[in-house]
């Protein structure tokens, strides 16, 4: 079965960076904003998410808090990808239930043990 990430970022360039760092087979699906994230996730779920924070309208906080109300949205792995890098920030990240944080520019090896634990281990 193949298996899906989902990144959501404002700024297509970072979706296409992460699209290049994943493994052949994985299929990579993407959204501009979180609005639109969460109707494509009421619709079906992917293995992982990746969420930016800083987003215009709905921020990637307000984007994870709505994954998790989703039904079944609390065991959905999110993995935070973003430039800001407080302690704040992560230790809220955490609160609302994500996997880790990554800090842009990311560390290839760092999203591989992301990727190499939620995408490709069964």
């Amino acid at each position: 079965m193949t298996k899906v990430a989902f990144v959501v970022d404002d700024e297509p360039a970072n979706i296409e960076l992460i699209k290049g760092l994943m493994p052949e087979g994985v299929k990579v699906k993407a959204a501009l904003s979180g609005e639109i994230a969460l109707k494509q996730l009421s619709k079906k779920f992917p293995d992982i998410v990746f969420l930016d924070l800083l987003m215009p309208q709905m921020d990637g906080f307000e984007t994870l808090q709505a994954i998790r109300e989703l039904p079944h949205g609390e065991n959905l792995p999110v993995l935070i990808i973003s430039g800001n890098a407080s302690d704040t920030d992560i230790e809220k990240s955490k609160a609302l239930g994500a996997i880790g944080h990554l800090v842009k520019p990311v560390d290839g090896e760092k999203l591989a043990s992301y990727i190499n634990q939620y995408l490709l281990e069964e």
